[in-house]
């Protein structure tokens, strides 16, 4: 008898219970997401992301650079520069890595070691002078074949394994060489988000080309094919040389720089190349050629055209 009591109690009171049921799930299905998504505002308030650094910025900046992943570098350009040069262009101007050897260069621009030395701000820019220490990608050529793409890439999974291996080997017995330098970068705001501004509206853009003039087994590589040089800094250009034959090849070689009227405010600051390149028969060799372009002259010529012309010599 009292059981049965019990249950007519119970289901009294049951239609109150889902009433009050139903509405607290009401309550939790309206409000939970906004709680949640206040807790995450909340968060990433806490937690300033990369590209709300500037000197975090810079520093992911030059280790793509580094390690020519040009397409990751493009990121953090401003969308001023963007809208000068277009990210193919600037990708297919430079030179990208692939493969193994876009992952070995990332191995070593990880080594980076990056100081801030000076900063200014005003408003949403800001000018930022870094000094950084990296390791001497030539100082290892040996050790990854003089960056020859085609071999690197072409190695096993096990090679691989070994090859990185040895190089975070010398990193940790410090035998790995390293070069330093410092560099003064202008970065906009742009939103939320720190971008490299470049200003390569004002600058002016160098087109350079190499032509062979007769067939042979020498290959000649650009590094970069398009380069925008601004302000008062020099611009440089890498060419590489690969004698896939079993002979030895002498080459002579000629420059020209058009327009013709340039060349007088066109200075060579630095010469790696000479007129004549001597390449033993199986072997790779990389030239560097720096130049300046007077500030004066600048306005006069947007755009130049460097070209070496090679000649193989019996």
């Amino acid at each position: 008898m009292r059981s049965k009591l019990h249950a007519r109690q119970i289901l009294r009171y049951f239609p109150t219970v889902l009433t009050i049921l139903r509405k607290t799930l009401l309550v939790l299905i309206l409000f939970a997401p906004t709680a949640l998504i206040t807790v995450h505002l909340q968060d990433r308030r806490r937690q300033p992301t990369e590209a709300n650094d500037p000197l975090a910025v810079i520093r992911s900046y030059l280790k793509a650079t580094y390690a020519r992943d040009y397409r990751a570098a493009y990121r953090y350009i401003s969308a001023a520069d963007q809208r000068v040069r277009a990210e193919d262009s600037y990708v297919q101007g430079q030179g990208e890595f692939t493969g193994f050897t876009a992952r070995l260069a990332g191995t070593l621009a990880d080594f980076m070691d990056l100081n801030l030395i000076d900063e200014s701000s005003e408003g949403n820019r800001s000018k930022i002078k870094v000094e950084y220490s990296v390791p001497a990608s030539e100082d290892v050529s040996a050790l990854v074949w003089d960056w020859n793409s085609e071999k690197l890439n072409s190695l096993s999974i096990a090679e691989q394994a070994l090859l990185l291996d040895a190089l975070a080997e010398r990193k940790r017995s410090g035998k790995l060489p390293r070069i330093q330098g410092h560099e003064t970068f202008e970065l906009i705001r742009e939103g939320n988000a720190w971008k490299i501004f470049n200003d390569w509206a004002g600058g002016t853009k160098v087109k350079v080309h190499t032509v062979l003039a007769e067939r042979s087994d020498v290959e000649i590589k650009l590094l970069q094919q398009e380069i925008i040089t601004r302000g008062e800094e020099p611009f440089q250009v890498n060419l590489k040389f690969s004698n896939r034959g079993r002979q030895r090849v002498v080459l002579a070689m000629r420059h020209l720089i058009e327009p013709t009227e340039a060349a007088d405010y066109l200075e060579m600051i630095d010469c790696g190349l000479g007129q004549r390149v001597v390449l033993e028969a199986g072997t790779q060799q990389e030239f560097s050629l720096a130049y300046l372009l007077e500030k004066s002259v600048r306005k006069n010529f947007r755009d130049l055209a460097l070209t070496y012309a090679f000649e193989v010599k019996k």
